[in-house]
């Protein structure tokens, strides 16, 4: 606890709650990534268990709850561990934007809305699949420019 003390003298103003709520997160997040792969793995090799004559399903349920279990006490060691040997850096930490604009999504500004491309309507009257096809080639529209990769001869 004197360590643990002598760390938030450390960090004024608050800053170690902020240190430890990102560590914990960290770890949360790193812990539960491996416990659903763990779970996964242990799903698809529970069926063994019938040979041994055990109910998978018990068998599943005690070992899931042990994993459960492990990663709660590896989430709590490791956080400790993390929080007692963090050291203040001397310059100051920068938020970075981790993710990256691809373009996609909703901009919201009057000049986004200017260059997306309109949608282009067709007047006249709808070509049938039956019907001779515009493009004057003679064949039906289904086989000429209405096919589509899906569809069979």
């Amino acid at each position: 606890m004197k360590l643990y003390e002598s760390k938030d003298e450390l960090f004024p103003g608050g800053k170690m709650r902020e240190i430890e709520r990102a560590l914990l997160l960290r770890n949360v997040d790193l812990k539960w990534m491996d416990h659903l792969d763990a779970m996964d793995d242990l799903r698809d090799s529970i069926g063994l268990q019938a040979y041994a004559q055990r109910n998978p399903l018990n068998e599943y349920r005690l070992q899931g709850a042990d994993m459960f279990d492990e990663m709660t006490d590896a989430i709590r060691e490791d956080t400790i561990r993390e929080v007692l040997s963090v050291m203040p850096r001397r310059e100051e930490i920068k938020r970075a934007e981790v993710a990256k604009v691809t373009g996609e999504g909703y901009s919201g500004t009057a000049e986004a809305k200017k260059t997306r491309p309109s949608t282009v309507v067709k007047s006249g009257p709808k070509t049938g699949r039956n019907d001779p096809c515009p493009c004057g080639s003679g064949k039906k529209y289904k086989k000429c420019c209405g096919f589509t990769e899906g569809e069979a001869e």
